[in-house]
């Protein structure tokens, strides 16, 4: 879903590609028109209705939102630092804005909404936008057809039945395959999580590049299990897909996006920090947050959790180096 780490190499291409997204534009604007640019990592067609609520409240303004992969756009950040042309971040993982954060890449924001104490930044530089988590996301029909009963823990994912019918994104390649290996880890601890992971790869039969993948695969009938995201379960359940949403009853990883302003070498123009006030808002943040948990205090939840839900201990999910040294041992393992 959103990768974290970079070359030096891999900076710069990303650089020279993306430097020509805001041809032409820039926060102060053209003539009388003033302009704020957006880098988003969020869906292309929630940026979409989004983009047309922001125009909707500041018709004089252009207001423009691109979008590009979490990846690219962190890059694009510490490729250009002060010299960037994007004003706001939109969806950023928690990972990657506490990268920039520490790369001096953003500048603080005190919103005026007010956020869960779990997710406050005491900086007011990492603003929260909203909470995915982890699922076990079934195809019921093909539960069904191969005689299997649904999965209620990660305990019951090791069970011999479910053999070659599991999919999981690789920790390697996705955001989504992280978390799930470093809730687990911290669920059991480093050594039986390890040996947890040595008994599941038994019986997975894909370890899939994208945080999509386990997604799509139940949706279609290619998997009958698959360690996905909720929002994305429940949106194919909403479209009728015989999908359904289980939470381990060990509890759920998780993960935020967020919404960040840019430390450029200009001081914000009084526009951009309108329309940070506008999306961190409690109505901008039902539209700009199309995850299921809310991070505002009073805020309501979209989707429908069961009464036993919990999350996993998710402390350091955004360490770099614990996230290094994982994926090296990951490689020795698995692949």
């Amino acid at each position: 879903m959103k990768k974290r780490f970079f070359s030096t190499l891999a900076l710069m291409l990303t650089a020279a590609v993306a430097a020509g997204l805001f041809a032409g534009c820039s926060s102060s604007g053209s003539g009388d028109k003033q302009v704020v640019n957006i880098l988003s990592a969020n869906y292309e067609d929630q940026i979409a209705l989004q983009l047309d609520y922001l125009r909707e409240i500041y018709p004089d303004a252009e207001i423009n939102i691109t979008y590009m992969s979490s990846g690219k756009l962190a890059a694009k950040i510490q490729a250009e630092g002060a010299d960037s042309e994007a004003d706001i971040l939109l969806s950023l993982s928690s990972g990657y804005a506490n990268q920039l954060k520490d790369g001096g890449y953003l500048r603080s924001f005190t919103p005026k909404s007010t956020y869960k104490a779990e997710y406050t930044d005491p900086d007011n530089v990492i603003i929260p936008n909203g909470v995915w988590s982890g699922a076990i996301l079934v195809n019921t029909q093909e539960l069904e057809k191969l005689g299997l009963p649904e999965p209620t823990s990660y305990e019951d994912l090791l069970n011999p039945i479910y053999k070659g019918h599991i999919v999981m994104s690789n920790p390697n390649t996705s955001s989504t395959g992280y978390f799930f290996l470093h809730g687990i880890l911290g669920l059991y601890g480093e050594e039986k999580g390890w040996e947890y992971f040595d008994k599941l790869s038994e019986n997975i039969f894909l370890f899939g590049e994208s945080g999509s993948t386990p997604s799509s695969m139940v949706a279609s009938g290619e998997a009958a299990i698959g360690l996905g995201i909720d929002y994305e379960g429940l949106l194919l359940q909403s479209e009728g897909k015989p999908v359904k949403v289980l939470f381990a009853s060990e509890g759920a990883p998780y993960d935020y996006d967020t919404v960040l302003l840019v430390n450029k070498k200009e001081e914000p123009s009084q526009l951009v920090l309108d329309v940070l006030d506008t999306i961190t808002s409690a109505e901008g943040n039902a539209v700009f947050n199309n995850y299921n948990l809310s991070v505002i205090e009073g805020g309501e939840n979209r989707g429908e959790y069961p009464e036993n839900f919990k999350l996993l201990d998710m402390t350091d999910i955004a360490d770099p180096d614990l996230k290094a040294e994982r994926a090296q041992k990951w490689s020795e393992r698995y692949e």
